[in-house]
């Protein structure tokens, strides 16, 4: 479980992040709306310890054991049990597939050998 309690960023002397507060049970999944400089990525950013929290509370509780405190944690170490993220970007392939042997040939026969 992810729990945030009042978590704040700050960019300099602009407050980015006011009192966040989330919790994310097992099985879970949010999503997280908002117009173009909302604080979006930067909550996103601040979960996965890319950025760090001026103020407030992060935990993650795995099934079964304690609640861990995320301050602390690199983005590495957090990553390691289980928290990341893959950002949006339009092109995920710097080549294009043209050209290349197909994956799927309609009405092609599966061969096993």
């Amino acid at each position: 479980m992810l729990n945030l309690q009042a978590v704040n960023h700050f960019y300099g002397n602009q407050h980015s992040l006011w009192n966040v507060d989330l919790v994310l049970r097992p099985g879970e999944c949010i999503g997280v709306l908002g117009r173009e400089g909302m604080g979006k990525t930067t909550l996103v950013n601040c979960i996965a310890g890319h950025l760090p929290v001026a103020s407030g509370r992060m935990t993650w509780h795995d099934i079964g054991a304690p609640p861990q405190d995320l301050t602390p944690l690199s983005a590495q170490s957090r990553s390691a049990i289980g928290i990341g993220y893959v950002p949006q970007d339009k092109r995920i392939f710097s080549q294009t597939q043209r050209g290349r042997e197909p994956a799927h040939r309609p009405g092609g026969r599966e061969t096993r050998g």
